[in-house]
């Protein structure tokens, strides 16, 4: 009786030590979340550190005027008015540059100047990779679709011919290899083959067919070997 309470407050143990690994893991990635969601918005509302450090509040609190000559405005800038949405966001924007503002200056350049570092290169690799990456974009997601296709076409005749046989067998690490890397050459041969043989794009199709029932045939003889092995 008391070798299974013994056993039983163990496993209470492990129990609770393996939450408190959890709840700690799951609080430091929500923490870093943060941190980045924060210096992505503080890299975003100030142009540089000497904007967080060296503004003046009483500019901030109570600008100064701005006086229009009525006469000189144009009508038609007059009636122009910027939209909902856009005055809205303006208005948040100022709002928490205020906020940021307002706070001491020390935590100005001890806590937002490193935020603002951090904002302003994720940002920028944001740009870098959304510049890079958008003229591949259409040939990525062919790839993928390419890829996912023939996971698929395999997956299904490979079940038909091979009912009994488990997927872990079916989608193992060499054929799933095998697959992703034949998709890949595919997608990259639309890159490059046509620099060299301009009439590629008229038979693309077929060569992508034969590739892909010739490597899946590959794959499908291999497995016959397995089921014959072990029946």
């Amino acid at each position: 009786m008391h070798l299974f309470h013994d056993n039983a407050g163990d496993l209470h143990k492990k129990v609770d030590e393996s939450i408190t690994k959890f709840d700690k893991k799951k609080a430091k990635r929500v923490a870093v979340a943060l941190t980045m969601a924060t210096a992505v918005l503080v890299g975003s509302l100030f142009s540089g550190p000497e904007d967080i450090t060296g503004g003046n509040m009483q500019e901030i609190m109570n600008p100064e005027p701005i006086v229009l000559d009525i006469g000189s405005v144009d009508a038609d800038v007059q009636d122009e008015e910027p939209a909902p949405e856009e005055a809205k966001k303006s208005g948040i924007k100022a709002r928490l540059r205020a906020a940021i503002l307002a706070m001491p200056k020390w935590v100005r350049a001890c806590v937002c100047v490193p935020l603002w570092g951090l904002g302003y290169a994720l940002l920028l690799l944001g740009t870098f990779l959304k510049t890079v990456l958008t003229p591949f974009a259409g040939v990525i997601l062919s790839g993928l679709i390419g890829i996912a296709v023939m996971i698929g076409l395999f997956g299904v005749t490979a079940k038909l011919l091979f009912p009994d046989m488990p997927w872990r067998k079916i989608f193992s690490k060499t054929n799933l290899i095998a697959l992703i890397v034949t998709g890949a050459l595919l997608s990259a041969a639309d890159i490059i083959v046509p620099r060299y043989y301009s009439g590629y794009p008229y038979v693309a199709a077929a060569v992508k067919f034969t590739a892909a029932l010739v490597v899946i045939n590959v794959l499908l003889t291999r497995l016959k070997r397995t089921a014959e092995k072990f029946a």
